[in-house]
């Protein structure tokens, strides 16, 4: 397993992944992020990781996943669409607890508690929520297809990265 074979499985949105595949490939990129962050403990930073990192976790990944059972990659989509709107109406209710937007990016320490969020801000939370079981379950759940299909050969059997 070269690097270039890894940043390809992780970054290219063709072929097909298998469930064991799947689990690397978003387990990895996670771990990776979570540690970064916690070294860099700058919001630029942490920024630039989770973008980095947002490419292979939400989309790359799973879309060959999809692929494997035979399905079109941009149901994927759908998903990133709920979670994103789930994290702005989450922000935005964590910017409107800290005293307006700017109060985010201050460099002051936040303010806020958890008796300050309304239900409001849990509700892009639970968007999340809702939807994340609802994708892991039809990722991980549910077999790819037997044999060739029209985005290509299965996967090999015990190798994760090809």
């Amino acid at each position: 397993m070269t690097p270039s074979s890894v940043l390809t499985f992780w970054f290219d949105t063709t072929g097909r992944v298998s469930r064991k595949g799947l689990a690397l490939g978003v387990l990895l990129p996670l771990i990776a992020a979570l540690a970064l962050v916690d070294l860099s403990n700058s919001w630029v930073l942490t920024t630039a990781f989770w973008t980095a990192f947002a490419w292979p976790l939400l989309i790359a990944t799973p879309w060959k996943r999809l692929h494997d059972m035979d399905r079109s990659g941009r149901w994927t989509l759908i998903f990133v669409v709920f979670y994103v709107i789930g994290f702005f109406f989450f922000l935005a209710e964590y910017a409107g607890a800290e005293g307006g937007w700017h109060k985010l990016f201050d460099g002051a320490p936040p303010e806020t508690t958890d008796k300050d969020l309304t239900a409001n801000g849990l509700g892009g939370f639970s968007t999340v929520l809702i939807f994340l079981p609802i994708q892991l379950f039809w990722l991980y759940l549910v077999p790819g297809t037997k044999g060739d299909n029209r985005y290509g050969p299965p996967p090999q059997p015990g190798k994760t990265v090809q």
